[in-house]
């Protein structure tokens, strides 16, 4: 394990499941201890969190069901309450940017880090990226 997660209170409460300081819903990925898949009222939201020394990146946001309900929008806080003092962060297409935007008003995240309509998901790209708002940049490639 990482320090970031080692540095975590972290409980496990099932042979998959596991509370993070004191929200539950998160799974172990395979193959990248920095990762987690938080499901958050199963079946109605999903994501991944990467997790790394002072910063949490949202990824693979679904939400099923309608839409409006508040439930996407619960879904972040816990992830807020489950890593506080983490800079919490997004790349977002134009379709929910919207969404994103109303988070990070609401404190729940920190920032967008692509300014233009869709983003690039290599975030070691130096290209697309050639600075990033807060420099916020993933380890490994894709």
């Amino acid at each position: 394990m990482t320090q970031a997660i080692r540095k975590m209170n972290i409980e496990k409460i099932s042979k998959k499941n596991y509370v993070i300081n004191g929200v539950s819903g998160f799974k172990p990925v395979l193959m990248n201890e920095d990762a987690w898949h938080y499901v958050s009222e199963s079946p109605i939201c999903r994501c991944i969190v990467f997790v790394h020394d002072d910063w949490v990146e949202i990824h693979n946001v679904k939400v099923y069901g309608p839409r409006g309900q508040g439930h996407g929008t619960e879904m972040i806080a816990n992830i807020r309450q489950a890593f506080p003092g983490y800079h919490i962060w997004v790349n977002t297409g134009e379709c929910s940017r919207g969404f994103w935007e109303k988070m990070v008003a609401r404190g729940h995240i920190d920032s967008i880090e692509n300014e233009y309509w869709w983003p690039c998901w290599d975030t070691t790209c130096t290209t697309c990226h050639p600075t990033r708002t807060t420099g916020k940049r993933r380890d490994i490639g894709w």
